[in-house]
């Protein structure tokens, strides 16, 4: 029991997709000051005061994982936390603009105590299909905890501060800039307070605009979550995209096929009523200039390739694998649109 309890306390703290975990303290476009205002924000600001028939997708997900020994499952647990995804698109003046947005976190109570929790948004603008311009604003719980007994540390933590990590960037005519941050958040804000511990990192950590340069990455102006929608909706099997994030550069390699088996399941929750149009995409993330890849696995309907998908996983560490799947009773923080009818 206090092994399992352990492990656990291990998955909550990766409830965040970790996909981008090394990070990068270099800042750019000067130290924090001034009004509160992320790069997405400022995005939004100068883009969409003017905008026509917006359309939302939300879905809600719940959170469960996996503890494998050798690649055999050994226990799996449900309800450990839960997520939200949001896609907004709208026309504006500059094209069309993309708004995505993903959030997920633990449930202390059912986690052992163990609070994690983070939140991303990104916005991009597009023109004959590429992206011009595009912007983000994430933030999330860091989760050091490599072994057992450093779960076993974490779990008694449970009053003072969370060390928190948040990083925004912006990308346009092909430069792409970012800065990231540390600090830290009281520990009795929890992923309920998502509004709050939203507001409060803003407010820290936003700051002076990134200045977009040659100096901090150079390539297609893109970012993570646009191009695994931008896979989605490709046509052909096989995509590859680059992007940059926090000064790095990653490559994402995706390949598609039909999966009924998993369809089939997804139609006895309800989620589906073709279980036969289910398709799996798997994915890798390379850091290019270490090789370090990231698998992940995400499953959407044929038709629907613009909305969140229905589920997806990854691997956290080499024996913990968490999955997140559409569950319209799944409790979430409040979500908020961010594209609405504006006239000129």
């Amino acid at each position: 029991m206090i092994f399992r309890r352990q492990i656990l306390g291990m998955l909550a703290g990766g409830l965040i997709c970790r996909l981008f975990g090394e990070s990068d303290t270099a800042a750019c476009g000067g130290p924090a000051g001034g009004a509160a205002r992320s790069e997405v924000e400022r995005l939004l600001e100068a883009n969409f005061a003017v905008t026509s028939h917006p359309r939302a997708q939300v879905t809600a997900y719940s959170a469960g994982a996996v503890v494998t020994l050798l690649g055999i499952p050994v226990f799996s647990r449900a309800g450990v936390g839960s997520g939200y995804a949001v896609v907004e698109e709208a026309a504006c003046p500059a094209g069309n603009g993309v708004s995505i947005q993903f959030g997920a976190g633990s449930w202390p109570e059912s986690a052992h105590g163990l609070n994690r929790f983070g939140i991303i948004h990104e916005v991009a603008i597009e023109k004959r299909g590429e992206p011009e311009v595009c912007a983000y604003f994430a933030f999330m719980t860091s989760s050091p905890e490599k072994d057992i007994t450093q779960a076993k540390q974490a779990l008694v933590k449970t009053d003072g501060e969370i060390p928190c990590t948040a990083a925004q960037g912006r990308g346009e005519r092909g430069g792409f800039a970012s800065r990231v941050e540390n600090l830290t958040l009281p520990a009795r804000l929890t992923w309920r307070d998502a509004d709050q511990l939203t507001a409060r990192v803003r407010d820290a950590a936003a700051g002076s605009p990134c200045a977009a340069g040659r100096e901090n990455g150079h390539g297609a102006a893109a970012t993570f979550l646009y191009l695994l929608r931008r896979a989605m909706l490709e046509a052909g099997p096989v995509t590859q995209a680059n992007l940059f994030f926090n000064r790095k550069q990653y490559t994402l390699d995706t390949q598609k096929e039909a999966d009924p088996a998993t369809g089939a399941r997804l139609a006895e929750r309800r989620l589906t009523s073709a279980p036969d149009s289910i398709v799996r995409l798997s994915a890798t993330l390379t850091n290019r200039a270490t090789g370090h890849v990231t698998p992940f696995r995400v499953w959407y309907e044929r038709g629907s390739e613009s909305a969140p998908p229905l589920r997806f996983e990854y691997q956290v560490k080499s024996f913990l694998r968490l999955a997140f799947e559409a569950d319209p009773a799944a409790p979430a923080p409040p979500v908020k649109l961010v594209l609405k009818e504006r006239q000129a």
